[in-house]
């Protein structure tokens, strides 16, 4: 999934064993190894599902200061500015499918329903198999990780808002505080007690009317 960290305040270093971009606003493509350093007061960092970058398009990009505004459109439910910026980002223009996105929408908020192959496959109207495959080509990862990612995410949201990393974890389905820890560090590489400690909030989906 497309990665963008916007930090008010200095410059954010993303790098890999190759390259290193410095800037206030990065873009990072998805599944690309990396590490990521961030000045005092955090940044926020944003999550664009069905987002397809240009294939050529470096592993980092540093954007340009003129989508500073974004996180708080984010906040704010602006979609029209947020899809000018998912097409800004996009390859091509994407007509979103608000099926799929109501779909997301779900799996964010009520990570607990453990919604099933089956479900999904009902919700979109097609075969099991075809379903999946669908899920995948849009969103850019199979439908059991991004279950796991929409959970963590349920849990980083409820953290920010004052709950404590385990009732968190609890009410987003994960068994205990070991199995956040263990399945954050597999997402995002660190545990999340380092991560929030280390941003101000972090956001994802917003839903299209």
């Amino acid at each position: 999934m497309v990665c963008v960290i916007f930090c008010e305040r200095g410059s954010i270093r993303v790098a890999d064993k190759n390259i290193e971009v410095e800037g206030s606003i990065i873009c990072i493509k998805p599944d690309r190894y990396h590490s990521v350093v961030i000045p005092q007061g955090g940044a926020e960092i944003l999550y664009l599902d069905g987002v397809k970058l240009p294939d050529n398009q470096d592993d980092f990009t540093q954007l340009c200061n003129d989508w500073t505004y974004i996180p708080e459109a984010f906040h704010n439910k602006e979609h029209c500015k947020i899809d000018t910026f998912r097409n800004y980002l996009n390859a091509k223009e994407v007509v979103p499918d608000k099926t799929l996105l109501t779909i997301l929408e779900e799996l964010y908020t009520s990570p607990l329903n453990r919604m099933t192959q089956d479900e999904l496959a009902i919700k979109l109207g097609l075969e099991r198999s075809q379903a999946l495959k669908y899920f995948k080509d849009v969103t850019g990862q199979t439908f059991r990780r991004f279950k796991k990612w929409a959970a963590s995410i349920s849990v980083t949201s409820n953290v920010f808002q004052g709950q404590i990393i385990g009732h968190a974890g609890i009410d987003a389905g994960f068994s205990d505080a070991a199995h956040i820890s263990k399945t954050a560090k597999a997402l995002f590489g660190i545990t999340p007690s380092v991560g929030i400690n280390s941003l101000r909030n972090i956001s994802t989906l917003v839903k299209y009317e």
